[in-house]
């Protein structure tokens, strides 16, 4: 008999995709920060991990955090009973664990127990002073001033009340350029929890997580890092000490830029190293983030590259493409594509809250990060943080919650699902880049990539330490699965005999091939092509602010279909116009034999009813709204539209219709219609800072 599948079915490879979207897999779950914060309980830990996994969350960071009780000494025996409990409920519920090498950050420090051990291995630097008492010194400037070593007196944040910045139960920080005194907090941590733990490592346990080590400390602002020797090393160099006035003053020159590097040499050679290796030689991997966004050869140790998105330095909607820090998730993400990396990874939503408002956060707000890391490349999100108690002083410390105790934690869901489905697009998978932006440590360029984001031309960033990993094949710079017809090296950083034959440019090219023609430039367009299982894909956000209309024209597509990666419904068009509505992104497919179930949406079918819902009661941060209506005739695809600000959640004759995180909010109630009288009922929930704080951020339908 012939087989006419190819005729008949969906392409094996797009049913394979789709499957996969619709039922995401746990392997592209969410891992986010547990703030493991009170004293432990048994039964509350064993509900909350049920509760996560239910929300679908099968992994997260266990990390201790202030509010443990002072009677659990970090890393004592009675600590680490908790820790067993904790792991050994994850492993019976099918969580993965990663385990947090501090309490509490930054991390290389062991809580102080480094510096307990030894006085010696306290974190030294460099400083300006007018009078070295007895203090090293190492030059003397010729403004008089003398550059001398010394202790910083910096120290970390603790786990315990009394062990915040300035307070005086603040743990000392260790010299993490010392290889001994980082020996020693390798010894005091990691040994320890594989002494403790060795049974789930490589199993429930699957990695270690590094949080922005710095090697002077918090609060030590008048110092600059320092290796023991280094003036020999600078000296050899040709730098001239008295140059390093520069470091203090924001005068560069060749000297304070050979410190800069002999400084990161140190810190790579001397933590993250033994770091690195440590983890494989345990059959977990290495992951966590560097203390800056645009830190690039720290990333070749970790098995999962990583960045944080934190203290909203990206605002959504009308930024995220020229602030300095804006390189962070592309950067991290490109470094992982270069190196054959499958996963990276982003710490986000920390202390994102809106008008520096503790708590002032909403979904919106964390849709559109998910969307922005996504679009670069992000594909294994940690979101800061999942709270095991906001008792007391504990809801204050960095927050928000992001998780269960905010005002969406029912239907998260959601917010995992999509989560998944974006990692899992972003995994095993090609992006369409043909230009190469050439980048170094600390010099990514990020003013000069605005219009290729703008014109949606893709991009990789290519940093120049892998330079000596690629190869020129008929005029293309080949790494890995990438071939570059272009490099645009900005900022002049690439070596010009290693780029020989390949096409260098400066500066965006307007004739730089676009990842799709939408017949007008829309700057807050953002469209991703992905070739993943021999699919070529297509993937639009919209970052902006107000609705994008555009007249898409496919490349060699006779169909297309769009999933939205949110409801995880399939639509086709009426027409060739797309409306992308703000913090909306599609995945558009290819559906060559028209095969691919969809429905069709008659936009025409969206009514607006926001003046016919009237208030019915207004208490404990929320609004109820109701409207009657009679219906003479069943209309299956009535869609209801309302605008307010917050949560909104809408029933239909006492049936959940949906919910909604931003504007417009639709709910489609055809369905759910019946003959004669009709009950709409709209709930609006307020911001979690009206529970938490004392704001009173208006909620509900707002006229």
């Amino acid at each position: 008999m012939k087989n006419n599948r190819k005729e008949t079915l969906m392409p094996m490879s797009l049913e394979k995709i789709i499957k996969e979207l619709n039922n995401p897999s746990e392997e592209f779950t969410p891992v986010p920060f547990w703030f493991f914060n009170d004293t432990p309980d048994q039964d509350r830990i064993w509900k909350q991990l049920k509760d996560y996994q239910e929300k679908g969350i099968d992994a997260f960071v266990l990390h201790p955090r202030i509010g443990i009780p002072e009677d659990l000494p970090y890393l004592s025996e009675a600590y680490f009973d908790v820790v067993k409990f904790i792991v050994k409920t994850a492993d019976e519920l099918g969580m993965k664990v990663v385990l947090y090498d501090e309490g509490m950050y930054p991390s290389g420090s062991a809580h102080g127990m480094v510096v307990k051990k030894n006085q010696e291995y306290a974190s030294k630097g460099i400083t300006l002073v007018k009078e070295p008492g007895d203090r090293k010194v190492l030059t003397r400037m010729a403004s008089g001033a003398y550059l001398v070593e010394d202790y910083t007196g910096g120290t970390i944040r603790g786990i315990h009340f009394g062990e915040d910045d300035g307070e005086v139960g603040a743990p000392p920080s260790a010299d993490i350029l010392n290889s001994d005194a980082v020996a020693e907090f390798i010894h005091l941590t990691h040994d320890q929890y594989y002494w403790h733990l060795k049974e789930y490592f490589g199993k429930t346990i699957i990695g270690f997580f590094t949080d922005e080590p710095c090697a002077l400390g918090r609060n030590a602002e008048q110092f600059r890092e320092w290796a023991a020797g280094m003036e020999q090393e600078l000296l050899e160099d040709g730098g001239e000490l008295e140059d390093l006035e520069g470091l203090f003053t924001g005068q560069k020159n060749k000297t304070t830029n050979l410190y800069r590097k002999l400084v990161k040499k140190h810190l790579r050679e001397t933590f993250y190293k033994p770091l690195s290796k440590w983890c494989v030689d345990h059959g977990i991997v290495f992951m966590g983030h560097p203390a800056e966004s645009d830190d690039v050869e720290e990333e070749l140790y970790f098995q999962i590259p990583g960045q944080d998105l934190i203290m909203r330095r990206e605002e959504p909607k009308i930024g995220g493409v020229a602030e300095a820090d804006s390189v962070h998730a592309k950067l991290s993400a490109d470094i992982a594509r270069h190196l054959g990396r499958r996963r990276n990874l982003n710490e986000c939503f920390g202390v994102c809250s809106r008008k520096n408002m503790p708590w002032y956060f909403t979904g919106e707000d964390m849709k559109w990060y998910i969307d922005w890391l996504a679009m670069r490349g992000v594909n294994l999100f940690v979101p800061h943080a999942f709270y095991y108690s906001v008792d007391g002083d504990r809801k204050g410390e960095r927050p928000p919650d992001v998780g269960p105790n905010n005002i969406w934690w029912k239907h998260y869901r959601m917010f995992s699902d999509y989560m998944k489905r974006m990692s899992y697009l972003m995994t095993d998978s090609v992006n369409g880049a043909k230009v190469a932006v050439l980048c170094d440590n600390n010099q990514v360029p990020y003013k000069e990539v605005i219009p290729f984001y703008e014109n949606q031309v893709e991009f990789n960033y290519l940093p120049v330490t892998l330079l000596q990993e690629c190869r020129v094949i008929d005029g293309k710079l080949c790494i890995g699965a990438y071939r570059y017809e272009t490099i645009c090296d900005p900022w002049n950083l690439g070596d010009i005999e290693r780029l020989a034959g390949v096409k260098i440019v400066q500066e965006f090219d307007k004739n730089f091939a676009k990842m799709i023609s939408t017949g007008q430039q829309h700057k807050n367009l953002r469209a991703v092509h992905l070739t993943k299982e021999g699919e070529e894909l297509y993937l639009l956000s919209n970052e902006g602010d107000s609705q994008i209309l555009m007249d898409l024209r496919y490349p060699d597509w006779k169909q297309v279909v769009l999933y939205d990666l949110w409801t995880g419904k399939v639509r086709r068009e009426e027409d060739s116009t797309i409306c992308l509505n703000p913090c909306e992104t599609l995945l558009l497919l290819p559906d060559p034999n028209g095969k691919i179930p969809a429905e069709i949406v008659k936009k025409s079918k969206i009514q607006d009813w926001s003046e016919r819902m009237e208030l019915v009661e207004k208490k404990n941060n929320q609004a109820v709204y109701q409207a009657f209506f009679e219906n003479g005739g069943l209309d299956q695809e009535l869609t209801v539209e309302i605008h307010g600000e917050e949560m909104v959640e809408c029933f239909c004759n006492g049936q959940f219709a949906g919910v909604s995180f931003w504007e417009p909010h639709q709910f489609q109630i055809g369905p759910m219609l019946k003959m004669g009288e009709n009950q709409i009922q709209i709930v609006f929930t307020g911001n979690a800072a009206n529970l938490y704080t004392d704001a009173k951020i208006k909620f509900g339908i707002l006229k």
